[in-house]
């Protein structure tokens, strides 16, 4: 019956392909770029990026809504990621890819795997905790809880020794997460439910008991499910994280699969920019990835006018600097130019005099666009100018992220000038 279901699915999806207006996916960037530029967060290097599957199950995921918890990221499936997006309009929609499994997520599932996807990289990081937010969303919800057909995901961190550990746990660190573990009767405070009811039909498939059976639903009112996803269910934004050393490289597997058969999906989004290393102690970073970005960025963290302290050692040839400091943005800009990072860098030299002080970070816009726009765009640009800061070494609680949009301007914003400098990120250290 599953399989009947298959042809059925597939149209109804095809013809929703075109009105996405609550999100959208991008299959065309390559794995690399979507882990370097979307995934990666601050005080982490990356390299040896792959991908193993189909080119349409993995891809960049946009909603300005925030459905899921997430505005951008990465989603990877077991089917088509075109098939994310909603509305929901049947309870079982899916893409077979007629892929292989992972012999990996096989023992986890204990069953057969298909259609997987596999996204790998070695990384590296400044501080002795990683971590990145993600959310676990599926079509096999509800009716399939409970199971054989049980999807499964998980993200092997493997260390310098080569022990492997799956992270992709709940917070009490042993619960693996798939569809027969979180859910509407196990933890169910984990779980988003997102189902369909038939409410048209006098008789529904029973998929569990193979039979045909009266709807106890039939004419009675519909209530349409309430997230833009076509996935029946999912979990709340959780968090993978792991205790690492610094500058070791680190190697992680993120995988899903269906199981039992590859016809209905799931899916795992992986928050943008919420890859990053944290902790107590910072450590300079060699590069132990040799290629253009990397460099780059390695250069960058090592600072030609910047000296990385011992324990208990203070850091030497600090450039001169104030004790504030703004950086301007163009217009509709979050993104940061050579010149605003060099001003960074002498905040952060003044700042490694004491670095007990703690630096309030405030993001402000001009007056074009919606209130609501412009919050979020100055958001983003004291977020930016935050983990710039992280990355040079200071601790993201020594940092105090604030945003206010248009409503604190420094100048007139009736001329191009007064907008031009209401576009900034005001950097001030705490005394």
């Amino acid at each position: 019956m599953r399989c009947a279901l298959r042809l059925i699915t597939l149209l109804l999806s095809i013809l929703s392909f075109q009105n996405y207006a609550h999100g959208q996916i991008d299959t065309t960037q390559t794995a690399k770029y979507l882990v370097e530029e979307i995934l990666l967060g601050s005080g982490v290097l990356t390299g040896n990026v792959t991908f193993t599957g189909e080119k349409h199950a993995i891809g960049l995921y946009n909603d300005s809504t925030n459905q899921l918890g997430i505005e951008q990221g990465i989603v990877l499936t077991s089917g088509n990621a075109y098939y994310v997006l909603g509305p929901n309009k049947t309870p079982r929609s899916g893409w077979a890819s007629n892929a292989p499994g992972d012999e990996e997520l096989d023992k986890i599932a204990r069953g057969k795997t298909y259609d997987a996807s596999v996204l790998e990289f070695d990384f590296v990081t400044h501080s002795e905790q990683v971590s990145f937010e993600f959310v676990f969303a599926s079509e096999e919800y509800l009716e399939y809880v409970g199971s054989k057909f049980n999807d499964v995901f998980a993200f092997f961190l493997t260390d310098p020794e080569g022990e492997k550990t799956n992270i992709a746990k709940l917070p009490d660190g042993i619960t693996p997460i798939t569809v027969n573990t979180v859910n509407h009767k196990m933890n169910a405070n984990f779980y988003v439910d997102n189902a369909y009811t038939n409410v048209t039909d006098p008789f529904i498939w029973d998929v569990r008991n193979r039979k045909v059976i009266t709807n106890e639903n039939y004419l009675q009112e519909e209530q349409p499910p309430k997230y833009f996803t076509q996935f029946d269910g999912f979990t709340t934004v959780l968090k993978a994280q792991a205790t690492v050393i610094p500058n070791k490289v680190y190697h992680i597997k993120i995988a899903i699969a269906d199981v039992g058969d590859g016809i209905l999906d799931s899916g795992v989004f992986l928050k943008a920019g919420s890859f990053s290393s944290s902790g107590q102690q910072v450590v300079k970073v060699d590069n132990h990835f040799e290629s253009e970005n990397t460099t780059k960025a390695v250069e960058r963290l090592k600072k030609k006018s910047i000296t990385y302290p011992k324990a208990n050692e203070t850091v030497i040839k600090i450039k001169p600097s104030t004790q504030s400091a703004i950086i301007e943005f163009d217009f509709d800009k979050a993104s940061l130019s050579e010149a605003a990072y060099s001003e960074i860098e002498n905040v952060f030299a003044t700042w490694s005099k004491n670095s007990i002080q703690k630096l309030e970070i405030t993001g402000h816009t001009d007056n074009y666009g919606s209130d609501g726009y412009n919050i979020d765009l100055s958001k983003r640009r004291a977020q930016v100018v935050a983990q710039a800061l992280q990355t040079l070494g200071i601790p993201k609680t020594h940092l105090i992220v604030e945003y206010y949009g248009e409503k604190q301007p420094l100048k007139n914003n009736n001329s191009d000038f007064g907008r031009a400098r209401n576009r900034r990120v005001e950097i001030k250290i705490l005394h």
